[in-house]
């Protein structure tokens, strides 16, 4: 199944319950600009790589369009497409005033030492100058890029023809750079932060409840290491190179320095590992789909014994398996809610840009326990307003804010 199928399903659905206005769910369902790039970059080597690289700007009737960049080799117009619509209804979900965008460079970015990855990324920022700006498209890091590249980049624009220093183009930067405190921590706490409003919800003290996570990047792994400050305990762990499950615990703090070194989990130790299927079939309260698209499909939603799914990645569920879980009774806290922190925080780095004024760590995080709260607020009286899951309600408060700006901009 394409991504894109999946997202335009959930905007469907969501679209019947609303009985949204027909030309809003047409102009909503296909990006405004999609845009493609060959990129030649000379290598240290003297070798010419023509490298393809993808921008898709889905739509900014709330704003300039937002999204990451991601450099992944499997990075296509589907997936970056499907990716900007679900940033879309992210930002319209979490009330910011930003659009949907997406974009990247098919490469594995392993494979490139760090001079060759920055010119490449010198070059791709090129490409993109005409196209962002800090009230047009301003991109973050993603999948395979961070705050390094990021700085290339940024820097790369303001060198190419800008009449001001305009930092404010791109989020994610070092803190050297404009950056704000707290953004690499951002979205794994605000996935934390999603378990703490849905455990309110329920009246669930999650003290000595378990949970299993699939993802060891900064998503999972800040979110686990928050997950255990509650008291919460881990008992399975995996990436693409293996799933580890220990009924009697795992030592988050343990984790996240084997990882740092070796970058993946399948040396931590001489336990037996499981694979995919097994691993989510592992007995818990929680788990955390934080790694990439399509990890939830018919078979693992078949096994799955949970009470909670918090999507941490963006669109670990595919449709089938939303409907499986669904008639199992197993709550789903969405991408577009449960992975908000890290375009949230983006929203303040670009204020703090803008202002040229910056909070402090402890702000930023105060900031951003108080908009998932908000943000859960309306979507818990959305689903008892319409008898509906916590996906749908989701995508009812989103729709409904595009919707309404449509309207009362005379656009419908």
């Amino acid at each position: 199944m394409k991504l894109q199928n999946i997202v335009l399903n959930q905007i469907t659905k969501a679209g019947k319950l609303l009985d949204s206005n027909k030309n809003v769910l047409k102009i909503i369902q296909k990006p405004k600009n999609m845009l493609s790039f060959n990129i030649p970059v000379k290598l240290k080597n003297n070798k010419i790589e023509i490298l393809t690289g993808y921008r898709i700007q889905h739509n900014n009737i709330l704003g300039p369009y937002k999204g990451g960049i991601r450099y992944h080799p499997d990075i296509s117009m589907d997936e970056a497409s499907a990716l900007a619509t679900w940033m879309t209804f992210k930002c319209a979900l979490h009330n910011l005033p930003f659009g949907g965008g997406k974009g990247g460079l098919a490469i594995d970015p392993t494979k490139y030492d760090e001079e060759d990855l920055e010119n490449i990324s010198r070059a791709f920022s090129r490409k993109l100058y005409n196209y962002i700006g800090s009230n047009k498209d301003i991109p973050a890091p993603d999948l395979g890029t961070n705050s390094k590249i990021i700085d290339w980049m940024t820097d790369e624009y303001n060198k190419t023809g800008v009449q001001r220093h305009d930092v404010g183009v791109f989020t994610g930067k070092s803190l050297n750079y404009g950056g704000s405190e707290g953004r690499e921590m951002a979205t794994g706490k605000g996935v934390a932060y999603s378990v703490v409003e849905w455990a309110k919800y329920k009246n669930i003290d999650l003290k000595n409840k378990t949970f299993i996570l699939q993802g060891l990047g900064n998503v999972g792994l800040y979110a686990a290491e928050e997950l255990n400050n509650y008291g919460m305990k881990m008992i399975g762990v995996g990436d693409h190179t293996g799933y580890l499950v220990e009924k009697k615990g795992i030592d988050i703090n343990d984790i996240i320095q084997h990882v740092k070194k070796n970058k993946c989990i399948d040396s931590y130790s001489n336990r037996n590992f499981k694979d995919k299927t097994h691993f989510f079939s592992t007995k818990c309260d929680i788990i955390l789909p934080c790694a990439l698209q399509m990890q939830i499909l018919e078979k693992e939603a078949k096994n799955i014994d949970c009470k909670l799914i918090v999507e941490g990645a963006n669109g670990p569920t595919d449709n089938i398996a939303d409907e499986i879980l669904k008639k199992k009774k197993i709550d789903i806290i969405p991408d577009i809610y449960a992975n908000g922190g890290g375009v949230i925080v983006s929203y303040y780095e670009w204020l703090q840009n803008n202002m040229n004024h910056y909070y402090d760590e402890e702000e930023i995080y105060r900031k951003l326990k108080i908009k998932m709260e908000e943000t859960f607020k309306k979507i818990h009286k959305t689903t008892e307003e319409y008898n509906c899951t916590f996906r749908d309600a989701s995508y009812i408060v989103a729709l409904k804010k595009i919707e309404d700006t449509y309207k009362s901009r005379g656009l419908i």
